[in-house]
């Protein structure tokens, strides 16, 4: 066994650590670490069948999983996308999402008369080659499965990362996981080309399996250091050259410049300019760009933009309801915002629903 192999296989038995580790767990969002828990185990199960393709074992293991990886590919990608979507949104597996597993389904129907047969079929297939039939799928199906996988991750980065404003240590997470997605995601497109040109070797073919062991190795390193993002709970520094490490700006000071923004937004609604910079904002605290940025980091889980769009959507709430009589381009313009595509689109990320629809909710309820 070469070290390549024995790396690969140590990083499968810790991705079904790990996922047993999640599938246990009572702490934090369970929900979502029994949906990432069975992502890793399908991890592991991937690398397992390609190691066992190409290593030198006996004819009976390599019959039993030749198309077995069929299954783990189907599932990556919905998987993934339902982990997070429930991180970002809450929201559960429903039946109306029966969609996602259509290709789960297709591999059953096209390989799980032989995945399932006992062996003797399994050999008697083999010897009489009867694999050909299977054999001349494997394009069609590799080109299909790739492209749903290439767009889950696309998917859910653009619907559910990409714009997420909650909390920032969630939303790094979420990065995080999107950007060693997305990468692993691209190996299938070489693969498939590798195929396609009929100059897939062992060693081109591991190569998925580099980014599995990167996924695996990214899921490690916040479970062990920061078992926080398991649990519900805060990650302070997820990575230790962070962003404010060295900053100076202590814990006391922090959160007295909090209460100063607090009262500084409350009082002087400074985000009703909508030309207000960063640098604006850190003139009124009389603090650096930088420490006014950490602050709002740190102490409100957002970004600068976040921050104070978030301020004005809360303003423009409230004229919504008090001014009738005026239109929500007028408000959009009154809270804040420089162009109604902005506001809209701000609204409904944060309240879910339009201003009209709000307006019109509030007004029914008074």
């Amino acid at each position: 066994m070469s070290i390549e192999e024995i790396v690969l296989a140590s990083f499968s038995v810790q991705a079904v650590l790990l996922g047993i580790f999640l599938l246990i767990k009572r702490s934090g969002n369970v929900y979502a670490n029994r949906i990432f828990a069975f992502f890793l185990l399908l991890f592991a199960f991937g690398i397992y069948c390609i190691f066992t393709y190409w290593g030198d074992v006996n004819k009976n293991t390599y019959l039993a999983v030749i198309y077995a990886f069929y299954i783990p590919f189907s599932l990556y990608g919905c998987t993934y996308y339902f982990y997070i979507r429930n991180m970002a949104t809450g929201i559960r597996i429903t039946i109306g999402d029966f969609y996602h597993f259509i290709p789960f389904l297709a591999v059953l129907v096209l390989f799980g008369g032989y995945i399932f047969s006992p062996m003797e079929a399994k050999i008697y297939a083999y010897e009489h080659k009867a694999l050909e039939q299977y054999e001349m799928m494997i394009p069609a199906i590799d080109y299909v499965l790739t492209a749903f996988l290439i767009a889950y991750a696309v998917v859910s980065y653009i619907k559910f990362v990409r714009f997420y404003s909650g909390n920032a240590n969630l939303k790094l997470w979420l990065r995080v996981l999107s950007l060693a997605f997305i990468m692993f995601s691209a190996t299938f497109v070489v693969y498939i080309t590798l195929v396609f040109l009929d100059a897939l070797t062992r060693n081109l073919d591991y190569l998925i399996c580099y980014f599995m062991v990167f996924f695996i190795g990214v899921a490690s390193y916040f479970s062990i250091l920061y078992p926080g993002v398991f649990s519900g709970k805060p990650i302070a520094r997820p990575f230790p050259f962070g962003k404010y490490v060295t900053s100076g700006l202590s814990a006391n000071f922090s959160k007295e410049l909090k209460e100063k923004l607090e009262l500084l937004m409350r009082n002087e609604k400074p985000f009703l300019n909508p030309e207000l910079k960063l640098d604006d904002l850190s003139e009124m605290l009389d603090i650096s760009r930088h420490h006014t940025s950490q602050l709002i980091n740190e102490q409100f889980n957002m970004s600068f933009y976040e921050f104070i769009n978030k301020h004005r959507i809360e303003e423009a709430k409230v004229l919504l309801i008090e001014y009738c009589d005026q239109s929500v381009e007028q408000i959009a313009f009154e809270s804040g915002f420089n162009n109604r595509g902005s506001f809209y689109k701000f609204f409904k990320r944060v309240e879910g629903i339009t201003p009209s629809d709000y307006r019109n909710r509030s007004l029914m309820i008074s």
